[in-house]
Order: structure tokens, then C-alpha cells, then sequence
């Protein structure tokens, strides 16, 4: 029997990679019969530079950038060439086979998991690391940076990465203003882009479609998540609005951006780097099918294991796992989704509409979130070792 083993991360307790590896044992543990094929699935965020660096065969690389605090760390991104991609990646990506391309991970320079719960304020972090790893890649000779973008604590439209690439904000007496954040733009005086450095183009892996600004915009709908009080949600909006206003002064189509689906995803970040830079925003469920010829990997196969940390209503809006369970019954193949907790209507509604479809929480509830974290590993994988089929 062949089994895909495409799961996502517990965040907190489980890496995609850890998840997959786990599975693998728990398959040859219980049959001979079984032949496992691991896909590890990653939405942008935490993962994302490891995974497809190595689903390439691409080359690892660590480089020391600034945290979104401003205190260094030693981040992690990949090195790729396009020969070593399926067809279909290179066409997704419009590469002709030759490039070399760098893959970046917003949340291993600024993530929010990285943050104690009260250093988190929206107003004080900043991706100047992010543009010191940019920076950094295209002194390498890349021909493509790859971004993943899930899983930040910023929210200042970009503008952090913008300075370290060469922008300048500059207060009333003509000093520079080192950390642009949201706390520091109402120093903004001027900005100047002559020594703004140039970057290959840059494709975005996002599957938000959030706005810069509004109500469905990146403050409003992720502010709070990242340490923002809800008392503050209109103050920042304000602020962020403010300094559109000053940016169009220098990018004339900056409010145009703006209202591009996507530029309100990571705090902005596609916003402020389509200001002067070749963007693209690309789905990332699409790029990780395209790159791991995930679809036809399914249509291979005979059971197909997903999951995740929880299963709830926010999967079935488009997170891998759902994705995965999607394209299994396309091909009428048997989906076990195994996450850490699941809510019970999510599970309802799923298996109504998948019936080749069974959704297994492996989290118990006699322990409490600290136990069941701990305890993740064995928990699951002794879980998976009952559902598997003889």
C-alpha cells in the first residue's frame, strides 16, 4: 500500500518534517506492506526556507540579521537552482530552468513565536532583518528571491526591509531615523531613494488577500494577534495611513499598491516591496503542490495521512491540510487527517462533504495544553498506530 504523508505543523510542539517522520515509523512499524512517501506541507511560515530548500536538493545557508527588536540572530535561508525543479514549479515560477534562486523565511527573521508574549507590540517591531537578508542574497547572484511570509510579528508595511535596502527616513533636522517603525513615523520629515539598491524580482508566497488598509486590512485583521490592544487598532490604522501619505510623495502609485489583494499580508511587507521592486504574490498551497508535484503524488496513492495542530473552521479556508483533503477525494482516495484537537463542527461539515474523509484528534483531554505539547510526539504517533489499517 503506497501512503503520502503530507502533514503541517503543531505549532509549538511539532514540526511538518517531525510530523512526517513520525508517520514514517508508525507506517513501517505496523506493515511491511506499506511504502510512505513524505510531502511536509508549509503555508509560508515556520518551515518554509527548510522544506523547499530540501524537496530542490538546494543548499542551506545561515546568515546573523537583526530580530524584529533589532537584536541579531542567526536566521536560516536556501539556495536553489530551477534545473532541479519539476516542470510544472518552473512554469508556476515563469523560470526558464537556469535561474538560481534564494528562498527566504519572513518568520526565521521576525517571527511572532520568537517574541515573549509582552514583547509583542506591532508598534516596536520592525523587518530591517528581513532587508539585511535580502540584501545579503543578492550579493550572492541570485536570480529569484522566494519569500515566505506566514507567521511575523510586524506591521510596518515593509518599510524596516525598505531602510536596510537603502531608503532613507529622515526626521526635521535632516538625521536618519535607523528603526522606521510605526512608533517612529511621525519623526518623518523626508524620505529619500537614491541609494535604494536594486534586487532581482520577488515572488511572494502568500495565500492572504487582505488589503493594506481597512477593516479586512493588515492592522484590523492582524494587529491584535501580534500584541496590538484593540483600544490601539484605530491609532495604528491612522498611523499606517499617514505614512501612505508621505510615500506617495516619492512612489506615486503607492496608494494603488495599497489596494492590491495581498499587500495586507505579513504587516505589509508586499506592500513596501512592490513600491519599488518586480513582485508577484503567489498561493502558497499552489506553489507547494507545483514544487513537490503534490497533486499527482496523491493520485498515486492508496491513503493519504494530513493534519496539523487543530483542525477547526480556519482549515477549511484554504489551509494545507484542507487542500490536501480536498484533492484526495478528487481522486477518490482515503484521507486520515490526525490533528492535536479538532472541533467537532469543522469535523462534521468536512466529512459531509468528503466522505472518503476521517478526522482523529490524537490530543487527550484528560492533560492540560503544557502536557499534551510535551507529550506531542508519542501521543501521536501511538494515535497513528491505531488507525492505520492492518
Amino acid at each position: 500500500m503506497r501512503v503520502l504523508l503530507a502533514f503541517d505543523k503543531c505549532k509549538g510542539s511539532l514540526s511538518a518534517e517531525r510530523m512526517c517522520s513520525l508517520a514514517h515509523s508508525a507506517c513501517t512499524r505496523k506493515s511491511r506492506e506499506f511504502s510512505a512517501v513524505s510531502v511536509p506541507l508549509t503555508d509560508g511560515g515556520e518551515g518554509f526556507s527548510t522544506i523547499l530548500t530540501s524537496g530542490a536538493d538546494g543548499e542551506h545557508r545561515k546568515f546573523e540579521a537583526r530580530d524584529s527588536l533589532g537584536r541579531q540572530k542567526t536566521v536560516h535561508f536556501g539556495l536553489c537552482r530551477a534545473e532541479r525543479l519539476p516542470p510544472k514549479a518552473g512554469e508556476f515560477l515563469s523560470l526558464n530552468g537556469s535561474e538560481k534562486i534564494a528562498i527566504l523565511e519572513m518568520a526565521s527573521v521576525v517571527g511572532l513565536a520568537d517574541l515573549k508574549q509582552e514583547e509583542r507590540n506591532p508598534w516596536n517591531t520592525t523587518t530591517l532583518g528581513v532587508g539585511e537578508l535580502m540584501r545579503e542574497v543578492a550579493g550572492l547572484g541570485v536570480d529569484l528571491i522566494l519569500l515566505g511570509i506566514g507567521g511575523s510579528s510586524t506591521n510596518d508595511a515593509g518599510l524596516g526591509a525598505l531602510s536596510s535596502l537603502g531608503l532613507r527616513f529622515l526626521d526635521q533636522d535632516g538625521r536618519r531615523i535607523e528603526v522606521p517603525c510605526p512608533s517612529s513615523w511621525n519623526q518623518v520629515s523626508r524620505i529619500e531613494t537614491d541609494e535604494l539598491m536594486a534586487l532581482p524580482p520577488v515572488v511572494i508566497a502568500c495565500d492572504v488577500k487582505n488589503r493594506l488598509l481597512g477593516p479586512e486590512g493588515a492592522t484590523h485583521q492582524f494587529g491584535p494577534q501580534k500584541g496590538l490592544p484593540e483600544n490601539e487598532l484605530a491609532d495604528l490604522e491612522a498611523a499606517v495611513t499617514d505614512m501612505l501619505a508621505k510615500l506617495v510623495q516619492n512612489f506615486p502609485t503607492a496608494r494603488e499598491i495599497s489596494e492590491m489583494p495581498g499587500t495586507g499580508a505579513a504587516g505589509g511587507i508586499g506592500f513596501g516591496l512592490s513600491l519599488n521592486y518586480e513582485t508577484s504574490l503567489k498561493p502558497g498551497f499552489s506553489l507547494l503542490d507545483h514544487w513537490f508535484g503534490l497533486e499527482e503524488q496523491i493520485g498515486k496513492s492508496d491513503l493519504i495521512l494530513t493534519g496539523e495542530g487543530r483542525f477547526d473552521r480556519t482549515s477549511m479556508s484554504g489551509k494545507g491540510p484542507f487542500e490536501v483533503i480536498r484533492l484526495a477525494h478528487r481522486y477518490k482516495r482515503k484521507c486520515l487527517v490526525l490533528a492535536g484537537s479538532v472541533e467537532e463542527e469543522a469535523r462534521r461539515e468536512c466529512i459531509d462533504r468528503f466522505p472518503f474523509c476521517s478526522i482523529e484528534a490524537f490530543g487527550r483531554e484528560d492533560l492540560t495544553l503544557e502536557e499534551n505539547f510535551s507529550q506531542a510526539p508519542s501521543l501521536f504517533k501511538s494515535k497513528l498506530e491505531t488507525l492505520l489499517p492492518s
